[in-house]
């Protein structure tokens, strides 16, 4: 029975990672006023000691879980081959396949309005990913620009909050905010396309 329950903890890797992994699924599920180190640590399956050896304090492991985040979602970002339409499709395939990731940015989120500390990685975590929204629009020949990116990112997030906040139910309310949002992004590139095209402008 020991090692069937050492493999089953086996995925979620090893001490850093496990910490990082452990901090995401115990927000996400009770909310980040319940993450101590006693129930971080427990939950990944480590020492105190390891918590300690890894990171400074509590505000440093959710550090590394927001950039842990973003790289997950990145990487559905980064299909420079795709078309700009298909854009909040990858976001919304990140979100059904690791659906604690949003809970864990909105609980983290919306603590930094009370949390200084938390604040300025919140600041730093929303630019990143207008940083890439501003990169997919680089990639797909629209001329990108920080309010058009910043556009493009706020309704992102408002879709994935919704089904955050809502949860499978409102799945079929999603469906069609990414049908209306890929033809929003579209017609963008359409435009754009026309635009370089016409030898008069």
């Amino acid at each position: 029975m020991t090692g069937q329950s050492q493999k089953v903890r086996l995925p979620y890797g090893e001490g850093r990672q496990a910490l990082v992994e452990a901090a995401i699924r115990l927000v996400a599920r009770e909310g980040l006023a319940k993450l101590t180190y006693r129930s971080l640590t427990a939950e990944a399956g480590v020492s105190q000691g390891s918590l300690r050896h890894h990171f400074p304090n509590l505000v440093s492991v959710l550090e590394a879980a927001l950039e842990h985040c973003q790289e997950i979602s990145h990487v559905r970002l980064r299909k420079p081959d795709d078309s700009l339409e298909n854009l909040f499709v990858h976001l919304v395939d990140s979100l059904r396949e690791h659906p604690e990731i949003p809970v864990f940015q909105t609980e983290v989120f919306l603590s930094a309005r009370t949390r200084p500390e938390l604040r300025e990685l919140a600041r730093r975590h929303q630019v990143a990913y207008e940083a890439a929204v501003h990169a997919a629009l680089e990639a797909s020949a629209v001329p990108p620009d920080e309010e058009l990116a910043a556009a493009i990112f706020a309704m992102a997030e408002g879709i994935v909050y919704q089904r955050t906040v809502f949860g499978a139910s409102h799945a079929e309310v999603t469906e069609r905010q990414v049908a209306g949002s890929r033809r929003i992004l579209a017609a963008l590139q359409a435009s754009h396309v026309e635009t370089s095209d016409d030898p008069q402008v």
